[in-house]
This record gives C-alpha cells, structure tokens and sequence, in this order.
C-alpha cells in the first residue's frame, strides 16, 4: 500500500442530495472527505416527492449536526423565503383520480372517483417538490462549503481493502479524459450513494438480489413545461387544491404521477406493472413500450381524454428531446453494509414511486451513517450492522405496500383500500419520530410492527390470488381502526381527509432555541436571521 496517498476518512460516491448531506455533515464533524460523481451539477434526476416523514427527518439532522442551513428544506414556506433559488414545488398531500378509457374524468357528490389526504394544514407548511437539478447542487454546494472535496466526472476504477489497517486503496479516472492519467488515494470508508447504478459493485461482493420483489413496474417520464392545471378535479370540498400535491391520475395499465414545480416546471410520468395484465390476468389493450417511449405516451393520453387534454400544449424539458424509459424500477442488493462500505437506502433498494417513500428513505440512511461513523469503532460496528439487517425489513415491508396497490387495481375503490395501509404506517412513524427522532420503536415505517405488517399481508395475499374482494374497504377499514384517528374509509369523510400528520417540529422547538442562542426552529425554518450568503447569485 502507497503511504504516501492521501488518506481520507470517507470516500462518497454520488453527489445527489443523499451523498452530499452525509458528506457535509461528516466534513462538519472534522473528517476528511471525498465526493466523487460521474457527472457534473446540474444534472437531470427524478425521485421529487417528499413526505412529512422526510420533513421531519431533515429538521432532526438539522438539529442534531448544527446544519442551520438545512432547516428551511424542512416545509414549503420557509424553503421559499429563504432559498427561492433552489427551485421547489408545494406539495399539500396525495390526490388521487381513476380515469376511464375514452371517457372525461368526472366524479360524484360522494367523491367514489377522488381522494385527497392533506399532510399539512396550510401552505406555509406543505411538504415539497424538489427539482432534483437544483437541489443536489445545492447540498453538494453546502458540502464542499463545510470542507468536503468535490471530483465531479470521476470514477473509481480500481479499489482493493486492506483489512488490517482498515485502509482502500482506490485509483480514480477522469471520465471526460482519461489522458489526465490516475488518481491514487486511500481511504478508510467507502459510502455508496450511487443510486441504482451501484458502483461499488464493481469492486464489492454484492450481488443484486431482488427475485423476491413483489413489485414489478416500468416507467417513462420527463419533466415538462405548460401542462395544464386539472380544473376537472376540482371540487369546493377539497381540503387543497388537488394540483398542489404529488398527482396520481389512476388508469386501467397503472398509474400517472404529476408533480409541480416553480418555473412552470411538471415531473411527469407513467408507471405500470411489467406484466401489462389486470388482476383478472388478461392482456390490457395497451401496447409495450415503443423504442421511443414519448410514443408510447402518446398514445396512452390517447385513450384518456382529460389527461389528453392536460398534456395538450406541454412540451419536453429535461432531460433532453425525448422521455426516458426505466425497464425494472424495484431492485435490490445482497447487504447494506460489509467491511469498510456502506450503501445508502437508494442504492441499495428501490421499489417503485407511488408511495413517495425515496426520500425519507434516503435521509433514513443519512441519520443512521452518519451517527455510525461518528461512533467509536465497536459502536460502529454495531450500528451498520444493524442498518444493513434493518434494510432489508424496510425494502420489503415498502414492496409489500406498493404491490397490494397494484395487484387491487384496476378497482379504484380497493386501491384507495389498501393504499390506507401506507398513510396509516406513515401516520404513525411521524407520531413517533415528532416525540424523538432517535426512537424508531418499530423501524422506519412501522416496519417492525407486526400486527399492523400482519393486516397488511393478509389483505396483500386476498387480492393477489384474486379471492372475492368486495368487502375489501371494509375490511381495511376494520384493521386499520386502532390506529385510524384521521377518518381513512370513513364514509362521513368522502375521500377526503383534510390532515394527516402531527403538528411537524414540535418536540424540536425546544432543542433548537437553546442551540441556536435565542434562534428558534420557527425563526430558522422561516429564515429570520439566516445568512444568505451560501445561496447568493454569485455563489450559484
């Protein structure tokens, strides 16, 4: 081993959000830190919706690492007065709307078509939209600020363990031009934030195992300007308005997500199972999709005339001229965790979009690393194994979720049935963690709490082997009660639900105002006393 490589103490791969938090708060913490990435900010990424989950998650690690920076991500309201340039969107809650083929959508008094569930009480603290090109920039921006060294358009292409001196030694290539020859460098951790490409794969025993996901979609999706506001799903009832949140338009082959943004920017997309079968397993009208999938797209809006009518003066955005296709979204790998590496959430496991769960899973992974490796090295140990059994529980219970959802469809009043499991499982991981953040009494999600994976299972297994459903909203209802406080499948509630989470940052009023010498939480999530100057024009 060459001594005289430099020696960092956390070599990151992937300058997304997930890396780039880590990495700064770990260069706050005094270690020496490296954040390489195959591309350069800005860059095109989806995976935009957040949650009050993730919100919450931000707000801890902002408390718990002294990242006063961090905070304002944390709800819609501060995010915009503080940072209005890292570009967002308001996102109130979930909409939902079935569609039928070559039919306008429409609804009823009893909204049997519709549902809303709220997640904030006003705009000023809804959940967000990220525009991913602008805030990865961001964080990777803060990262570098706190002392990380950024290497964009690198990649390592070789890297070997030394086990007793717990040292990689690592050679790294430009990607642009490889003439610029190697860089030599050791380091003591390896964190793989690279997302579904895994690159440490390369040098790392840790094959993909995923034969076991329920879960089998594709997607295509852009983003896009002039999509149209879906006025048709407006009712006077609605707790907000159905645009300002994460869209799901429902179809026979699966599902639409709409997500706005500033800029008069739309993440769009169609996701639907891999199989193109409905659950009495005969072949939708609906083709594959074509080798250009913007094709494909288009002939799907086709069949669905408000949502034809939606898209009818959009045009493509990003990431270029013509819709991207992803073939497989759910994967998995063998272990989180193994002798010097690590692998955040999302590049060891992803399921699908529907639930928006990507980003609270990914800050998951940020608080739970980034407490391992500021540990002692027992206590290090300790803490990543856990992480690495723990995410597999985590993976499955979200497959088990998502995959209810679909094996209920097309019926959309059994989707809204079994889809009442995740805001139940949400509801109260929030509960728990708006008490204390570091007390996940049953995993990430209640993955651990078993009569409620227990219910859930059970409705999962009726509708896959496609056993009579037709009590099913009422059996989820049933088995849902003990923890139902917000009115899920109530009928005095039609479809809609006009708050769904604890009041967000409670329990950290407290913390931040004896941290911050007199600066609240409200007063930093608002962006009273903020320095700016991290995010000025001449800065970005």
């Amino acid at each position: 081993m060459t001594l005289s490589s430099p020696l960092y103490d956390a070599l990151v791969i992937g300058s997304g959000f997930s890396g780039s938090l880590l990495a700064w708060i770990l260069s706050r913490q005094g270690q020496r830190v490296l954040l390489i990435d195959r591309l350069r900010h800005p860059r095109f990424a989806i995976g935009e919706s957040s949650t009050p989950t993730a919100d919450f998650l931000l707000a801890h690690l902002a408390d718990r690492w002294n990242l006063p920076q961090l905070a304002p991500f944390a709800c819609w309201g501060a995010w915009k007065k503080t940072y209005p340039g890292v570009t967002c969107g308001k996102k109130r809650g979930f909409s939902y709307y079935r569609h039928h083929r070559d039919t306008p959508f429409s609804d009823d008094s009893e909204h049997s078509h519709s549902m809303l569930v709220a997640a904030s009480v006003s705009d000023d603290w809804s959940d967000t939209h990220w525009l991913r090109s602008s805030v990865d920039a961001f964080f990777a921006q803060q990262a570098v600020a706190a002392g990380t060294e950024l290497l964009e358009e690198h990649q390592i292409v070789r890297a070997s363990f030394d086990s007793s001196s717990h040292r990689w030694q690592t050679d790294l290539e430009a990607v642009t031009d490889i003439s610029r020859g190697l860089r030599t460098l050791q380091a003591r951790w390896i964190v793989d934030a690279s997302g579904p490409s895994c690159a440490s794969a390369s040098f790392v025993e840790n094959p993909c195992d995923d034969h076991w996901m329920r879960t089998r979609t594709e997607a295509i999706y852009a983003h896009f300007a002039n999509v149209s506001p879906f006025s048709a799903g407006y009712a006077d009832d609605d707790p907000f308005c159905g645009d300002d949140a994460a869209q799901h338009h429902l179809i026979d082959e699966g599902w639409c997500w709409m997500l706005r943004m500033d800029h008069d920017t739309t993440s769009v997309g169609v996701v639907r199972p891999l199989a193109f079968e409905n659950r009495t397993h005969q072949p939708l009208q609906s083709p594959g999709i074509d080798a250009i999938p913007g094709n494909s797209f288009g002939k799907l809006l086709k069949c669905y005339p408000s949502l034809a009518s939606l898209m009818e003066s959009a045009e493509i955005i990003a990431p270029g001229p013509s819709m991207q296709h992803a073939r497989r979204l759910s994967r998995c790998r063998q272990s989180g965790s193994g002798p010097g590496w690590i692998l955040l959430p999302g590049t060891y496991g992803f399921v699908d979009p529907l639930h928006s769960t990507g980003i609270a899973h990914a800050l998951s992974g940020v608080m739970r690393i980034a407490e391992a490796l500021t540990a002692s090295p027992p206590t290090c140990r300790r803490l990543l194994a856990q992480y690495s059994s723990d995410l597999r529980d985590e993976i499955r219970w979200i497959d088990t979720l998502v995959a209810g959802c679909y094996a209920a469809q097309p019926s959309f009043d059994q989707f809204l049935a079994f889809a009442c499991f995740y805001f139940i499982a949400a509801i109260e991981f929030e509960k728990q963690i708006a008490r204390d953040p570091t007390d996940w009494a049953y995993g990430f999600l209640q993955c651990q709490q078993t009569d409620l994976t227990g219910a859930t299972e059970a409705v999962y297994r009726m509708l896959s082997a496609d056993a009579p459903t037709h009590s099913v909203r009422q059996l989820v209802r049933k088995l849902i009660a003990p923890w139902n406080s917000v009115g899920l499948l109530e009928p005095q509630s039609r479809n809609r639900i006009a708050h769904s989470a604890p009041p967000k940052y409670a329990s950290l009023f407290s913390r931040f105002d004896s941290k911050y010498a007199g600066r609240s939480v409200k007063a930093t999530l608002s962006g009273d006393g903020m320095d700016g100057r991290d995010v000025s024009d001449e800065d970005r």
